[in-house]
């Protein structure tokens, strides 16, 4: 991933807000698993908090004024998901110590329920089989921070075909001085250090039995 991609210009972000990080998205994920209990892909879905999904939702009344809203949202997925390709959609995905690039996301969709928008997508993954000597690992995180990322209290991690397979949450440590520095950063500097968001991001474990 690019380190030094300012965040808010990637997801069409305008606005004056503050305190770091200066918004919150709540991660819903889903494991795919084809027949043969291999992992195929990784379902995300991006709920952004009531103020973003409000700045998004003014941006888009003025980026296009003529569409309804059904369809303007659609342009939308297709330009967020276009520009995350690139820095391999915020996810980083390892089986043991081997890194797994995700190919293009599939299925996006960008939709309004509660004054929150979601964005869903898939992405795909070489057929790989997590065991408990080599499991399946993910984190999803904006590298600057701008965006904090953190899975939905209130949901599961679902594994769609994965019999005998767990998944469990490490949560983030960052040291204290970090979540200090991190504190004192305003909108418009970017932290020197590099993959400052990596150090607060959780890390899920995928292990199944072995066949």
């Amino acid at each position: 991933m690019n380190r030094v991609l300012p965040i808010l210009a990637l997801l069409l972000f305008c606005g004056t807000l503050g305190a770091h990080p200066h918004a919150w998205i709540d991660l819903r994920a889903s494991v795919l698993f084809t027949a043969d209990g291999d992992v195929k892909a990784l379902r995300q879905e991006w709920v952004f908090d009531p103020t973003y999904s409000h700045l998004l939702l003014e941006d888009l009344a003025v980026d296009q004024p003529d569409l309804d809203l059904e369809k303007a949202l659609e342009l939308m997925t297709e330009r967020m998901l276009g520009n995350l390709r690139e820095y391999d959609y915020f996810t980083e995905i390892e089986l043991g110590e081997r890194r797994l690039v995700p190919a293009p996301a599939r299925n996006g969709s960008l939709h309004l329920r509660q004054r929150r928008l979601h964005l869903k997508f898939d992405l795909p993954l070489e057929a790989a089989r997590p065991e408990p000597a080599q499991p399946l690992n993910y984190r999803v995180y904006d590298p600057t921070y701008w965006i904090e990322i953190l899975h939905d209290a209130e949901d599961v991690i679902h594994l769609a075909g994965g019999g005998g397979c767990t998944a469990h949450i490490q949560p983030a440590r960052p040291e204290p001085w970090l979540v200090a520095y991190a504190a004192t950063l305003d909108r418009d500097q970017r932290a020197p250090i590099e993959d400052l968001g990596r150090r607060f991001a959780e890390v899920v474990f995928v292990e199944c039995n072995p066949r």
